[in-house]
């Protein structure tokens, strides 16, 4: 008895599949695929990135102090290392407020278009910023 109905069962199974998979596949084939089957890959891919950027933000916001005196002492020679120190404790703040906020609302994008591009620029801490020596 219970041979049999093992037996009905796979049979039974196996028709299903056999019936559902050309309708599926035909499905797939009337869909923009990167805009309908790749979307929600897509949106988990962003949030995600998102909220790694946001949690590294937070981490490594301290690390703007030493940044700053760099850039500063390149950018106003020797009174660079004093202003630096607080440029730096500024954007430690900034960076470690905005790394808060994308931890917080990662699964919104940043816009109404759905972008989720960084807030901030540049988008880490050792990232290179933008020169501004004057030469």
């Amino acid at each position: 008895m219970h041979n049999r109905f093992m037996v009905v069962a796979t049979l039974l199974t196996t028709l299903l599949a056999a019936v559902a998979t050309p309708a599926l596949a035909t499905r797939v084939d009337n869909k923009d695929y990167v805009n309908e089957v790749l979307e929600p890959e897509t949106y988990l891919e962003n949030a995600s990135y998102k909220l790694v950027r946001g949690i590294t933000n937070i981490v490594t916001s301290p690390g703007e102090i030493p940044k700053q005196i760099v850039i500063t002492t390149r950018d106003r020679g020797a009174i660079g290392p004093v202003l630096g120190i607080f440029k730096g404790a500024g954007m430690t703040i900034m960076r470690a407020g905005i790394g808060a906020w994308e931890t917080i609302s990662f699964l919104v994008p940043n816009s109404l278009t759905g972008d989720y591009s960084p807030i901030l620029k540049p988008e880490f801490v050792w990232d290179p910023s933008a020169p501004t020596r004057k030469q």
